[in-house]
């Protein structure tokens, strides 16, 4: 008799085929990147808090100046305008030609008119009260150096202006400045 060969194959290891057993993962909390978080965040809050400290901190008897608008020191009329470029210096709020910065360095009677025009109106702003204080404001093209600065600074102290204050001209549109 011939041998029967059966169809079906047993491809597993002897025996029935066994399923295998699923481990249900556990939920859990994983820790480890909160603390990292909370770790980056505690050093970002230490760090901010340490630099608001030193930046409000001042030695005894250390007085900040303060910054202002042109527009704030100009409004109450105890201050006097020079505004100075390399080829011109304008005197005042109508812009006056008082001469170059050429001529300011090397020419007497130039140096010798701007200190009179300062002193008279430092006299007239002194005049309208007691309580007021002629103030200088220098405006300086950006590219103006501080040598110069210096003597317009020495030119306003001898002039009786108690407060001297500078402000950076950057536009280099002149007839829009003059404008305004």
């Amino acid at each position: 008799m011939a041998k029967k060969v059966s169809h079906i194959v047993n491809r597993g290891m002897g025996g029935p085929r066994k399923e295998k057993k699923r481990f249900t993962k556990t939920k859990t909390l994983n820790i480890t990147s909160l603390i990292d978080v909370l770790t980056i965040l505690l050093v970002f809050l230490i760090k901010n808090v340490s630099m608001d400290v030193q930046k409000n901190t001042r030695p005894e008897g250390m007085s900040l100046s303060e910054s202002i608008t042109n527009e704030e020191l100009i409004k109450d009329g105890k201050t006097i305008v020079i505004k100075i470029y390399r080829d011109q210096i304008l005197f005042g709020y109508d812009n006056i030609p008082v001469g170059t910065l050429e001529q300011f360095a090397t020419d007497k009677e130039v140096r010798t008119i701007l200190s009179n025009l300062l002193s008279n109106q430092s006299s007239e702003i002194k005049k309208q009260s007691e309580e007021f204080v002629p103030s200088l404001l220098i405006q300086a093209d950006k590219d103006i150096p501080c040598l110069y600065i210096s003597e317009f600074i020495k030119l306003g102290s001898y002039s009786n202006f108690n407060n001297i204050y500078f402000s950076t001209i950057y536009n280099t549109d002149r007839e829009t400045l003059l404008e305004s």
